[in-house]
């Protein structure tokens, strides 16, 4: 079941970033040092799709957007194996560039 807390560790050909994210009863949540991560997602058997919206929160050279904006509308597919979920997608703003995430469960 794809529920609880996990480290989600992402990247676009711009970059690698990583974060937090809170799953619960089809709700995301979750952040970083410079992003809030607010979304939705469903899960069939070990699949689990959504839709999850990336806002920069704090303006920080240290911590640059792996997209060439500050805020994006990400649509994601992927799939749960145990404490592990590894999802693709794109952002509506640059399709272009490909998203990949590594989610790992911290805690339910």
């Amino acid at each position: 079941m794809f529920q609880g807390l996990y480290k989600i560790e992402f990247e676009t050909p711009r970059g690698k970033a990583s974060g937090v994210v809170h799953a619960l009863d089809g709700r995301l949540r979750g952040g970083s040092s410079a992003f809030a991560y607010i979304g939705s997602y469903s899960q069939q058997g070990s699949t689990v799709i959504g839709d999850v919206s990336s806002r920069r929160h704090t303006v920080d050279a240290n911590h640059p957007s792996v997209y060439p904006f500050d805020e994006v509308r990400i649509s994601f597919s992927g799939v749960v194996n145990g404490d592990l979920a590894m999802c693709e997608g794109t952002a509506a703003e640059a399709p272009g560039l490909a998203f990949k995430a590594l989610l790992t469960k911290l805690a339910d």
